[in-house]
């Protein structure tokens, strides 16, 4: 059975638009899949932007509500919020630092929204037993102006605990002995290491200027081992503590003592070598020469170390 003639003449020209028609299909998935691509580099720069942009922020706490001078900081006083990193304040409190802060007070008055500063709280104050280390015990003694360097010993500085002991007997001589060696004061007074670290820190205050140089004090307290410290007890009761300054990088260590004996010693070995007397000699003169002086016949004897001797001038018997 032959085709109809339209069948023939559409076949014809269905070939004919063949490749037109695959164009337009090729076009379309074309169209289709650059669309498909634009969208998902719309989608990825919409993506590195904004992963850039909170790259460039940051989160600091703020305060809910207006916070007068003096309030006490509380957690549900505070929110966070997201800041460009070139507004936010080197000081600016942060979610993972504001636990150090709360329960403290403010020292400026803040406004609502505002960032919370580090320097807005008011520092608080330690007590001196927490700067005390575990295991160690701190032990205050009475100082004279000898024991204090004349004032010149600081918090921080280091010193040596040096043991005198006076003796009665005649055979047991008093004695100076090294107590405790290279221990750290850690208050004068009432000046603490911390305090006067800190006011070595300050700008406005020089050697000239030291607050401190003119405070006296009557007490020092080191922190030592226990054992130590019973040392040092034991020593106020039984002798004299003096307190010795050394260089803050000096760790060398007395193995020995000084007693009187050796301070006898030392004394007489620089004691001045005086000249001995010149002993005079009572022995009897040995038997002179016999003279014959003038015409008189008168005899006189002297006695005379030797020949050679002078009659002293002027003598009566010669004229």
């Amino acid at each position: 059975m032959k085709p109809s003639p339209g069948l023939l003449k559409f076949k014809q020209s269905l070939k004919r638009l063949s490749p037109l028609i695959g164009a337009l299909l090729l076009g379309l998935m074309a169209a289709g899949l650059g669309w498909y691509y634009l969208r998902a580099s719309e989608r990825e720069i919409a993506a590195s932007l904004e992963k850039d942009a909170d790259s460039q922020r940051r989160d600091v706490v703020v305060a809910r509500q207006a916070l007068g001078d003096g309030t006490t900081v509380l957690p549900g006083m505070v929110a966070k919020r997201s800041v460009p990193n070139e507004y936010v304040h080197n000081d600016a409190l942060t979610p993972e630092t504001f636990a150090q802060f709360a329960g403290r007070q403010l020292t400026v008055p803040v406004a609502a929204g505002k960032p919370l500063l580090a320097s807005f709280f008011s520092t608080p104050r330690k007590v001196f037993a927490q700067e005390i280390e575990q295991g160690v015990r701190a032990i205050t003694i009475p100082v004279d102006e000898i024991s204090s360097i004349s004032g010149m010993l600081r918090a921080g500085d280091r010193i040596d605990f040096m043991y005198v002991v006076d003796k009665n007997a005649a055979n047991d001589p008093s004695v100076v002995v090294p107590l405790l060696q290279d221990v750290e004061v850690r208050a004068t007074g009432q000046i603490t290491s911390e305090q006067f670290a800190a006011m070595r820190k300050r700008a406005d205050v020089s050697a000239d200027t030291d607050p401190y140089a003119q405070q006296r004090y009557a007490t020092v307290t080191v922190a030592i081992q226990p054992q130590d410290a019973q040392k040092l007890i034991l020593a106020q009761r039984l002798g004299k503590i003096i307190a010795t300054l050394r260089n803050p990088d000096d760790r060398a260590t007395m193995t020995s003592g000084v007693d009187a004996v050796d301070l006898d010693a030392i004394v007489s070995g620089f004691r001045p070598q005086r000249m001995r007397p010149v002993a005079v000699s009572h022995a009897p003169a040995p038997p002179g020469v016999e003279y014959i002086v003038g015409g008189a016949g008168n005899r006189s004897s002297m006695n005379a170390p030797g020949l050679g001797a002078a009659l002293p001038p002027g003598d009566p018997s010669l004229r």
